[in-house]
């Protein structure tokens, strides 16, 4: 099963993410979780579906997660702030990996 699902950094910015699950409810005691790099993401690489699909036979569960600077140029709502904010590689912060790889290790605990 594929789940697509919202993850907020500490600074407040929202990243998105996809979960592979083979069942809705939890059953596996590990994840491997795929972060993409400047300007991967799941919209234009499809080959995650194999990825994930491949790891789910073995009860894996597999994320494929977006960081900041997946896309140029995103609009997004900071869940700290309620303001406005454009998120990408426009404005790339490196400092902003670790909150980025933190936000989804939390969503995978």
């Amino acid at each position: 099963m594929v789940f697509r699902f919202n993850v907020p950094t500490k600074r407040g910015s929202v990243l998105n993410g996809v979960l592979f699950r083979p069942e809705e409810n939890r059953s596996a005691d590990t994840v491997m979780i795929a972060i993409t790099g400047i300007h991967g993401n799941f919209y234009s690489n499809p080959f995650y579906y194999n990825i994930g699909d491949t790891l789910n036979s073995d009860n894996i569960d597999f994320i494929y997660a977006q960081t900041n600077d997946a896309f140029g140029q995103m609009e997004t709502v900071n869940v700290n702030s309620g303001k406005k904010e454009i998120i990408g590689s426009w404005n790339e912060r490196f400092s902003y990996a670790d909150e980025d790889i933190d936000a989804y290790l939390s969503f995978a605990e």
